[in-house]
């Protein structure tokens, strides 16, 4: 591939650096000033109760400190669960460890995290951009990420694993840009260990570990050499044995092979109403009805559910509204979703999927797609105004990522790994039950990325243009005289 470093040849590695230390007070000042917003949102922003997070993450941190084990119960005795991925508990129990069990150091250090996030993708977007725009794009990765992807930004006050993902989601990329640099196995093991820790803070960044995978595969089929197939190896490998410690554990007190966590939250396996949210699926398209939707599904949901408050999409014909009556009506008689119940919804989403299967595979994954794009961090019953803010404030970015890839894919293998990476998690949550728009955030850093490619490319054509004006101004000026 065009753009690579040769395997054995020097790369410019120190490149970077020397940006670095040629702007260490701008971009210290840069890193500052992101870091104050986000202390600024901690402390004086009003927090919503959602932004509390799982209580599970903040029982298993205290457990883990009080030599209770992996478990989230608050009484004995104290049983293991395997329901939460273990990087971000381990990561609230360290800082636990150093100031205590209160939640705001929790959120300074996320803020701290998040700071080291933009730095690593300014990297990214160093090595993405041309020769003649990487200092720019460096310094445009800086600010889009450090002031304006408020959708980001807005998670460090947030008690979830947003934040840690997104810093591991960038270390993983930042890693790759090095492997495609240098051309050496050892940095793409490397890449493997960060993408390894991506997936126990967040399981859902196994789609980041199959972009990775396929983007060597065909650099591998491409070039079909040692070095590339080291990369592959090295990489795989090396997320293979991050995720041993954890699944062997779950091998062991379960007896299951287990190398994420439980998709439904349940301690142990368990029955999970499954067809119940393949029904859902085949109407939800954003999260207006979410909670609503969802509640019945989990245990600890609603005991009575009231079929009023389901929109028309929910079904297609009279006849079909009487049957979801029906199945909601002995929903409410037993307490509970059933076995029988499930199989039951199961066969009607079946149906509607059969009658209408333009909707199913194309119309509400498009839906679901622009709903977690372009309106931020929840699209939760807002008002009109808020979702224009909100979609105005995302798509000049949105548009100049857009603009990156169609104009930079040429030549540039990691333009190519970004957008990888940008479709696998577009592709799986536009199909996906829960249409959350959080569940897309780590497919921003490959976002902005980009869009600070664009950013530099219009920040020194306008600097040119400014230049030639003054330039034409002044010749003007002696001809006259």
């Amino acid at each position: 591939m065009r753009g690579e470093t040769a395997p054995g040849a020097r790369a410019p590695e120190d490149s970077f650096r020397r940006w670095l230390r040629a702007h260490r007070a701008a971009v210290l000042g840069l890193l500052l000033a992101a870091c104050g917003l986000r202390l600024c949102l901690i402390f004086v922003a009003p927090h919503p109760s959602s932004w509390d997070g799982d209580v599970r993450y903040r029982n298993i941190a205290a457990n883990l400190l009080a030599g209770h084990g992996y478990s989230f119960d608050t009484a004995p005795p104290y049983g293991p669960t395997i329901a939460s991925s273990p990087a971000y508990p381990f990561f609230t129990a360290a800082v636990y460890a150093v100031a205590g069990t209160r939640t705001d150091a929790v959120r300074v250090a996320q803020a701290a995290l998040d700071v080291l996030t933009c730095l690593l993708l300014a990297y990214v977007a160093f090595r993405l951009a041309p020769p003649g725009l990487r200092g720019r794009a460096a310094f445009a990765a800086l600010a889009v990420y450090g002031f304006l992807s408020w959708f980001t930004l807005i998670w460090t006050a947030c008690l979830l694993t947003e934040t840690l993902t997104l810093f591991f989601t960038t270390l993983t990329l930042a890693l790759c840009a090095r492997g495609l640099e240098r051309g050496r196995w050892g940095e793409w093991a490397c890449a493997g260990l960060a993408c390894g820790l991506a997936i126990l803070a967040r399981p859902d960044s196994v789609l980041l570990a199959a972009a990775v995978l396929i983007f060597l595969t065909a650099r591998l089929l491409r070039r079909r050499s040692r070095a590339a197939a080291a990369a592959v190896a090295g990489f795989c490998l090396a997320t293979a044995l991050t995720l041993a410690p954890w699944t062997l554990r779950n091998y062991l007190v379960f007896g299951i092979f287990e190398p994420l966590a439980s998709e439904y939250g349940c301690v142990a396996e368990c029955f999970f109403p499954t067809g119940y949210l393949q029904w859902v699926r085949t109407w939800l398209k954003d999260e207006t009805h979410f909670d609503y939707a969802f509640e019945p599904a989990w245990p600890t949901g609603a005991t009575a559910f009231d079929a009023a408050g389901l929109p028309r999409e929910a079904y297609d014909s009279e006849e079909e509204r009487r049957r979801v009556i029906e199945l909601i009506g002995r929903y409410n008689r037993d307490g509970r979703i059933t076995p029988e119940l499930d199989a039951d919804f199961r066969s009607l989403a079946r149906e509607r999927v059969r009658a209408a299967p333009l909707r199913f595979f194309v119309g509400l994954p498009s839906y679901r797609l622009a709903s977690m794009w372009l309106t931020g961090f929840s699209t939760h019953r807002p008002t009109p105004y808020v979702m224009l803010l909100r979609v105005f404030s995302v798509l000049p970015l949105h548009l100049c990522a857009l603009a990156a890839f169609a104009l930079w894919l040429r030549g540039r293998p990691l333009m190519w790994l970004l957008l990888l990476v940008v479709l696998a998690r577009s592709a799986f949550f536009g199909f996906h039950y829960a249409p959350e728009t959080r569940y897309i955030v780590e497919a921003y850093p490959a976002a902005l990325a980009a869009c600070a490619v664009t950013a530099a490319a219009a920040w020194g054509r306008l600097g040119a243009r400014l230049r030639g004006s003054k330039g034409g101004g002044v010749k003007s000026e002696g001809a006259a005289v």
